[in-house]
């Protein structure tokens, strides 16, 4: 008796799927147009599910890596934590007196921040060795103060002055790099030692006279004789 059930729900099962069959394949015959386009949608979204699902395998959907501590590490060894983490990294370069040469000083993210693995570090790492920047060509015969203050404003922080007897007031005579006098122009690294030498203004301008004592006597003399330069005789007659 179960067995006769068993084989009379089948073939009932049977006849409903051939009915829903034969149902579709009336819709499509009375209405071609929009079944096509019914179909058309279901596998517009099936295609973006597919696409969903392979972005979560690929991308590792949800999964998240901790970003490790690489501050202050040369930039191998940073490198090689990132990489032991399975994280991507970029790199960038500045330079600063401050730190040691080719150590990292800046991690983007902070460390112990927790991301995707694709999502790359960014290390800033210091130069080892520093740039060159050019002296203003302006540098002589500028102000002092006027020239410690572009100098800085250039990069350069290790920047004295010395003073020499001149008619200059306060003003550039001459620029040295690393205790060797150069002209404006020049380049210089960033960590050079540059020295500024200032005029003082104790010394006057004197006037050039291209005559000697002999040759203005006998120019004078020779004035008088073509009656250029008359001699007023002041005696009593």
């Amino acid at each position: 008796m179960a067995i006769t059930m068993q084989i009379t729900n089948f073939a009932k099962n049977i006849t409903l799927k051939m009915a829903n069959f034969q149902l579709l394949d009336n819709f499509k015959a009375k209405h071609p147009v929009l079944f096509h386009s019914i179909l058309a949608f279901i596998v517009f979204l099936a295609g973006i599910y597919t696409c969903l699902l392979l972005t979560d395998v690929f991308t590792n959907h949800g999964e998240q890596v901790k970003v490790p501590d690489v501050n202050f590490l040369p930039l191998q060894q940073a490198i090689d934590k990132l990489e032991a983490a399975g994280l991507e990294y970029e790199v960038d370069s500045i330079y600063n007196e401050d730190y040691k040469p080719g150590i990292v000083i800046d991690q983007v993210p902070v460390a112990n921040s927790m991301i995707k693995a694709i999502r790359p570090v960014l290390l800033t790492i210091n130069m080892v060795n520093p740039p060159k920047v050019q002296l203003p060509l302006e540098l002589t015969d500028m102000a002092g103060s006027d020239g410690i203050t572009t100098l800085k404003s250039l990069g350069f922080r290790n920047v004295t002055t010395d003073t020499v007897p001149s008619d200059k007031a306060g003003l550039i005579i001459s620029v040295s790099v690393n205790n060797r006098q150069v002209m404006p122009g020049t380049k210089a690294p960033l960590n050079a030692h540059i020295n500024l030498t200032i005029g003082d203004g104790s010394m006057d301008i004197m006037e050039y006279d291209p005559l000697s004592d002999i040759d203005r006597d006998s120019l004078i003399q020779d004035q008088i004789k073509r009656g250029l330069i008359q001699i007023e005789d002041d005696s009593d007659e």
